[in-house]
């Protein structure tokens, strides 16, 4: 018999005027091989009170907000920040968190401290900027700011500057290039201690991981090589993980066995998932036989609760 979960969704995309403006100008009609998909607040809501979701945390898809100039990235991180935040004045269900514009340190610092003004919960960035990795040390500043405020950030995978001609070329890139770039960001942040130099940053993977689960025990091995040992069994325990989309059937069985139960959060992608989608993956997570009542209700909604203050 299937549970009524009551439920925080930490992986949800809002879609402003002015983020549609800046993909259909220099992404084209389908970004990254895949169309842009519809959003407002009233499909919102709908898509909520189908699957018993009582809060929301919205961020930002892919690709993200990078014009390869200055002045424009600048302005339409503001747009979109601003926009986000007065459409959702009058919706208590519904936090948000704001872009950066990223790769620009001076930049981002400010805006900063705009998006909190403006009510921002933290921050939604992709894995890079322009091949700027979350690991690179030229974003020492921001990372260093970001861990004063004790921010929430949430990555979302995006396309690699570089990936091989004539390979894979039918399949959309969010299939399996978000895959591979969450795991390298992943490691490139441990790689230059990220989440040690930075600890009070809350970090949200997302895909259930994407394949650092899988590979971590492979990774671990070489890092053990190093002339300063890294752990990244650590670092996966310090970071949370969202499972949103299929973590079942095999996903969530290999990040249980590296991290704990109130490390991980629910979350639907939606509306780049479809709402149809959306409940299927919601119904096996319901069902699944890997976790216990307590244990869904932790990955559901306490877990998210306590992060976001609400308890």
């Amino acid at each position: 018999m299937m549970e009524d979960y009551t439920k925080i969704d930490f992986h949800v995309h809002y879609l402003t005027d002015t983020y549609k403006a800046f993909l259909y100008k220099h992404f084209g009609a389908k970004p990254e091989g895949y169309p842009t998909p519809q959003w407002d607040i009233s499909k919102q809501k709908e898509l909520m009170e189908a699957n018993q979701i009582t809060h929301a945390l919205l961020g930002l898809s892919s690709p993200y907000f990078y014009a390869g100039d200055k002045e424009e990235t600048v302005t339409s991180v503001q747009k979109n920040n601003e926009e986000i935040a007065n459409l959702l004045i009058t919706e208590p269900t519904m936090d948000f968190l704001a872009g950066l514009p990223l790769p620009y340190i001076a930049e981002s610092l400010i805006e900063i401290e705009r998006a909190y003004v403006l009510g921002a919960k933290g921050f939604s960035v992709n894995t890079h900027s322009q091949d700027t990795y979350l690991g690179d040390p030229k974003l020492d500043p921001v990372m260093a700011e970001l861990n004063r405020h004790h921010a929430i950030v949430a990555i979302h995978p995006t396309e690699a500057t570089s990936i091989p001609k004539g390979v894979c070329e039918d399949l959309p890139i969010p299939a399996m290039e978000f895959f591979f770039d969450t795991t390298r960001t992943f490691v490139n942040m441990a790689l230059n201690e990220v989440f040690t130099r930075y600890p009070n940053i809350k970090w949200i993977f997302p895909h259930a991981g994407a394949f650092v689960p899988l590979l971590s025990d492979r990774i671990q091995v070489f890092f053990n090589m190093m002339d300063k040992p890294l752990d990244i069994f650590a670092d996966m325990k310090h970071v949370y993980f969202d499972v949103a989309g299929m973590a079942e059937p095999k996903m969530l069985e290999v990040l249980l066995k590296v991290t704990t139960i109130d490390r991980l959060l629910y979350g639907s992608d939606f509306p780049h998932t479809s709402s149809a989608a959306v409940g299927r993956y919601r119904i096996k997570l319901e069902n699944t036989d890997k976790l216990s009542k307590d244990e869904k209700a932790q990955i559901f909604y306490k877990n998210g609760a306590k992060l976001l203050g609400l308890e």
